[in-house]
């Protein structure tokens, strides 16, 4: 089996003047300490993906969730700030969410150059130094109009869960790294079953089952049950793409608001609840209550499902 390519770099080079540029300067008059180690953070995520990264909500949480006093909304105005000084290329961030840059891509090639790899393409920003322009190019793979019409048809006979990226630019490594930056990397038990809903849905809709997830504030300990509820959901509507999804979780999230708003004051009715040892015809002393681990594990998906978003409404 052959060794899969390292995209990433282990470490990336600050400059000795970095803490009094004007950009950095810049960013700690309006944001404080807290915006200078966001800027931090944020090129070390770029670096760490390689050349360039995806600005998503996703992207927004996890690095916000890092540092104590910035939130998503901060996170986003920093962000904007650093494309308008010149941090991050303005043309790509607009077009393709994608933040990256010139000297970003430059330093990147100069750590790959002895990887045996082709040169990437992918938001490559090409330079004429003739013309003093610099042209974004947004494709993978730019071909002519033959070589994209026989492309599309190999295309078309490959398999559901293709292991490049798809439309929406998301990776099987990708969706791991979003896991991975939310829970932790996913043990032996997860990371088969992640496997096996990337054989069944395009890797774009598990991250966002994944987003979905962290957004609801889901703990280490539950996310595998939440994300294969939310994937076993899917699965029986018969959802599959990207768009399905988001409009399958508004529908959700605006049934369990409605299910919780009170349609009208009415005293409520006591509710006797017999004891667990009763029930199981043991004695209160020698009853042994089960974990809340145990408890959930018992539950059907869509019961868990509901059961975590009204833990989510009780905090």
């Amino acid at each position: 089996m052959a060794r899969p390519v390292k995209e990433g770099l282990d470490y990336f080079p600050l400059d000795v003047d970095f803490a009094v540029n004007d950009k950095t300067e810049a960013i700690m008059g309006e944001f404080g300490p807290k915006g200078v180690l966001f800027m931090i953070y944020l090129l070390s995520a770029v670096y760490q993906n390689g050349y360039y990264l995806q600005w998503n909500k996703l992207k927004q949480m996890q690095l916000a969730n890092r540092i104590q006093g910035v939130s998503p909304e901060l996170a986003n105005q920093i962000v904007n700030r650093l494309i308008a000084y010149g941090t991050f290329s303005e043309e790509l961030f607009n077009s393709a969410k994608v933040l990256t840059s010139q000297r970003i891509q430059e330093t990147y090639e100069d750590a790959t150059k002895r990887r045996k790899s082709q040169k990437p393409t992918k938001y490559w920003i090409n330079v004429d130094i003739n013309k003093d322009t610099s042209v974004v190019n947004v494709d993978i793979n730019p071909q002519s109009k033959v070589n994209k019409s026989k492309s599309n048809k190999s295309k078309s006979n490959k398999s559901k869960v293709n292991n490049y990226d798809d439309d929406a630019g998301v990776t099987r490594e990708q969706v791991i790294n979003d896991w991975t930056n939310l829970w932790g990397f996913p043990n032996g038990i997860a990371r088969p079953e992640i496997d096996e809903w990337l054989e069944e849905f395009k890797p774009e809709v598990i991250a966002y089952a994944i987003l979905v997830a962290g957004e609801h504030q889901i703990g280490s300990n539950a996310c595998l049950k939440y994300v294969r509820a939310i994937v076993a959901g899917w699965k029986k509507r018969n959802i599959t793409t990207l768009e399905q999804a988001k409009k399958a979780a508004a529908n959700h999230d605006d049934r369990m608001k409605s299910e919780r708003k009170p349609s009208g004051y009415s005293k409520p009715r006591r509710k006797e609840v017999t004891p667990k040892w009763m029930q199981n015809g043991t004695s209160q002393a020698d009853y042994k209550p089960s974990s809340g681990n145990d408890q959930q594990d018992d539950m059907s998906d869509e019961a868990f499902l509901a059961f975590m978003n009204s833990q989510e409404e009780a905090k």
